[in-house]
């Protein structure tokens, strides 16, 4: 009772007025969940899950998506329509899927229903991932939540880490990385193609620290409550090509469009062109989860063709290297960063004429010069870049030695822990950037 409190108080600190938007959608699809269970009939049990899914999306596409296909609509038919913007409920698109994927689960009699409202309240808006996720599955967090313990010393520490551990990536690199990004995109003058190019690979750089945080803060916090969330990252930047990109970036999210979008449609295909348009259909999907913007639907369509067109390539190179698994490796994470660093002004600039001129410039290797002292943000660039190394350094220790430097940390003896924490906090307050710059995916 404590925590569900805590979490709607949570929540209404930010707006009290959308709590109630929180409450439909948990009252929904309990009950929806309930009456699924205890129909008989096929046909009700798909009345109820329709239920869940028109009111659920509904809502979703009302404070998302309203304001911009009406815009969108008008300019096609030539109509003057004039709309407010609505502003959008924090953490929506997060509980909405959460909710949703456990109405699945249930009409796919995956979970039984939760049929204590209070668990399930929890459920959906335990604080810590609320606003940003990891969108979690009932069956893991749920069974933690109905079973809640003080937390062992081990898991305190651990929590604690890592809520350091996101403070570093949040104010060393990824807000660091803000001024820079932001002269080259939005410089009222023409720049070297390289520079666009340099700021579009910062882009994916700042936003993969930027969510990561978020997410290592949730895990934390939550540890420290005696409750494990998923790891919503695993080293995406070491993946070797798109698709494995795209396994490792956002994992709660790539797994629940996979688990109820991508494999049924998959399914009933059986054409590799059809796979292809399903394949591009997700990852527009995923672009426009993102937010109601065409830089979205660009970026989701553009990363879902360079994965359609990867599998032919992909098999291609299978037959003409064979055996050699290495340079096939190395194009494939070629292919990698030329897509991730061009589609990285694509998540990052929402005025489509801006992004056009942008992407524009880095296809044009013209001659324009410009001194490293007329940069602006150069030394936080620097600082992000140190910062980054240490994350870098972390990576690799986990992706081909398996060590867990936190994990180590949280059984290590005292003295070397509280060592390690001083001087990352001690680089925080030395070298974060405190303007207070939300999170990148509040806005999602």
């Amino acid at each position: 009772m404590w925590l569900l409190c805590a979490s709607y108080a949570f929540y209404g600190y930010w707006g009290w007025e959308y709590i109630p938007l929180l409450a439909c959608s948990t009252l929904i699809d309990y009950f929806c969940a309930i009456r699924m269970a205890d129909s008989t009939s096929n046909s009700r049990r798909k009345f109820w899950l329709g239920l869940s899914l028109s009111t659920n999306l509904g809502i979703l596409f009302f404070f998302k998506y309203f304001y911009f296909v009406s815009i969108n609509v008008g300019h096609l038919l030539k109509l003057d329509i004039e709309l407010e913007s609505l502003i959008l409920p924090l953490g929506i698109s997060f509980y909405t899927l959460q909710t949703l994927g456990y109405t699945f689960d249930v009409y796919l009699k995956k979970v039984p229903p939760e049929r204590h409202l209070g668990y399930f309240g929890l459920y959906v808006s335990f604080f810590p991932q609320l606003v940003a996720g990891p969108i979690e599955r009932s069956r893991s967090l749920l069974p933690q939540l109905k079973k809640l313990e003080f937390p062992s010393l081990q898991l305190f520490r651990k929590g604690v880490l890592l809520i350091i551990w996101g403070c570093f990536l949040k104010l060393v690199i990824a807000d660091n990385l803000t001024y820079f990004i932001d002269y080259v995109f939005f410089a009222n003058e023409q720049l070297p193609f390289w520079l666009y190019w340099l700021a579009g690979g910062l882009v994916i750089i700042k936003v993969y620290c930027d969510f990561m945080a978020y997410s290592e803060i949730a895990r934390g916090i939550a540890s420290m409550l005696g409750v494990r969330l998923m790891n919503n990252f695993a080293r995406p930047l070491l993946a070797s090509n798109l698709r494995s990109f795209w396994r490792r970036w956002h994992i709660s999210l790539t797994r629940w469009i996979n688990d109820y979008i991508q494999v049924p449609l998959m399914k009933k295909s059986s054409s590799e062109f059809q796979k292809g348009l399903i394949t591009i259909f997700t990852l527009l999907v995923v672009g426009i989860w993102h937010g109601a913007s065409w830089n979205f639907v660009i970026f989701g369509a553009f990363h879902g063709i360079v994965i359609a067109l990867w599998n032919p390539l992909a098999k291609g190179l299978s037959h003409v290297f064979k055996a050699n698994q290495h340079v096939k490796k190395l194009f494939g994470r070629g292919v990698l960063a030329i897509t991730l660093i061009f589609s990285g002004p694509m998540f990052y600039v929402t005025d489509t004429q801006l992004l056009l001129s942008i992407l524009s410039e880095m296809l044009h290797i013209g001659s324009n010069v410009i001194s490293i002292f007329d940069i602006q943000g150069k030394y936080s660039l620097l600082i992000a870049c140190v910062g980054f190394s240490i994350l870098t350094i972390n990576s690799f220790l986990e992706e081909f030695y398996q060590i867990n430097v936190i994990s180590k940390l949280s059984v290590s003896g005292s003295g070397i822990r509280f060592l390690i924490s001083f001087l990352m906090l001690l680089m925080i307050i030395a070298f974060g950037n405190f303007a207070s710059e939300e999170f990148v995916y509040f806005e999602f």
